[in-house]
Order: structure tokens, then C-alpha cells, then sequence
């Protein structure tokens, strides 16, 4: 009787060690593989990418660490990515011959094939003097925090987000009096300290 009561008092205590090396190993696993997905607020490392251009060529932001990066999300379902079109085309026309700075734009997906051969004979992604990236999925506008488009990323040449928001101060070009984005470029071309705050 005397040996029952101990095998089972250590057939408990084998339980108890499996379970807390369970709970240990949980505790230390669990925060490894379900940190929250990285997002690029104003002044963190910009989450990298691998998207492929029209070309069906990857491009990956890590291979233009040191230059400034400009990334214009937008849509082609959206009246205002159409509408922005000609604005960022003008600002990248200024740094045409400034090799610090690399513009981008990503054009967002509704999760449906996105057929660059299509985008190609498109008038208003052709017409672009600077790459389009296709992000199908919005899985990196999602980590960019690009709800919307248009939506407007400055990363610095070491890789942080410096501005994320809007282009201007308003979506009719008459009234407006502000380039949020011209202004964050500027900043960050010229200051290496720049803490541009996200509008």
C-alpha cells in the first residue's frame, strides 16, 4: 500500500516538472512567433519589402539603404491616386539628376491579380518617369499604415521613416497652399536630425 501511495506521489510530481517545462517553454516560444507585425511610425526602422515592378523584377528596399526612398501609394480604383499622379510626377521630376533621393510608387491590389503587362498600357502608371511596385495582397501598405490612397513615406538613408501622410493640404490643387511632402524631403536632405511628424 505504502508503495502505490509513493509511485503515484512521483507519477504526480513527473506530471507537475512536464507541465511547468510546458508553461517555460511557452512563455519563452510564444512572444518569439506572434510579435506584431513591424509598422512604420515616424522614427522606427522602415519595415523592408521585396515587390516586383512591372517588369516582373524584384525590388527590394534594403539594396537602396543609403538614399533617401519616397514611396506614393496608391490605387488605381482611386479618383485621388489619379489626381496625385501629376503632383508626385513633378516632385520626382526635380530630383531626376540627384542620385541621394529614389522615388517609388506601389501601387495597392484588392487581393486579385494585378497583370503588369495590363499596368504597362496603362496611360497614367506608364507615364511615370519612376518604378511601380505591385503590392496585390496591401500586405506592405498595410505595415506602411497606407489606409488610403494617396498616401506619401519618407524613408532616410539609414533606413527610418521620417514622414508618413499626405502629399499637400488639399486634393483640389487651386487651394492648395502646402507641400507636406516637398517640405519632409527637403528636411531630410538637409538635416540629418529631421523628426518629421506624421500629418
Amino acid at each position: 500500500m505504502t508503495i502505490s501511495i509513493r509511485r503515484r506521489a512521483q507519477l504526480g510530481l513527473a506530471a507537475a516538472f512536464v507541465v511547468l517545462l510546458a508553461s517555460l517553454s511557452a512563455l519563452i516560444l510564444v512572444p518569439r512567433y506572434s510579435r506584431p507585425v513591424q509598422v512604420a511610425d515616424v522614427g522606427t526602422a522602415a519595415p523592408d519589402f521585396d515587390l516586383p515592378n512591372l517588369n516582373g523584377e524584384t525590388v527590394s528596399l534594403h539594396d537602396y539603404h543609403g538614399q533617401v526612398v519616397v514611396l506614393f501609394f496608391s490605387s488605381l480604383h482611386s479618383p485621388q491616386s489619379l489626381q496625385y499622379n501629376d503632383r508626385v510626377e513633378r516632385l520626382a521630376h526635380t530630383y531626376d539628376t540627384d542620385a541621394r533621393v529614389k522615388f517609388f510608387a506601389v501601387n495597392i491590389g484588392d487581393g486579385e491579380h494585378l497583370d503588369p503587362i495590363l499596368l504597362r498600357l496603362d496611360d497614367r502608371i506608364s507615364s511615370r518617369t519612376y518604378p511601380t511596385l505591385l503590392d496585390e495582397k496591401a500586405a506592405i501598405a498595410t505595415r506602411y499604415s497606407a489606409k488610403q490612397a494617396p498616401y506619401m513615406v519618407v524613408i532616410d538613408p539609414r533606413g527610418i521613416v521620417r514622414y508618413r501622410g499626405a502629399f499637400d493640404d488639399n486634393a483640389d490643387l487651386a487651394f492648395t497652399s502646402h507641400s507636406y511632402l516637398a517640405d519632409a524631403l527637403h528636411d531630410v536632405l538637409e538635416s540629418s536630425t529631421i523628426a518629421v511628424a506624421s500629418k
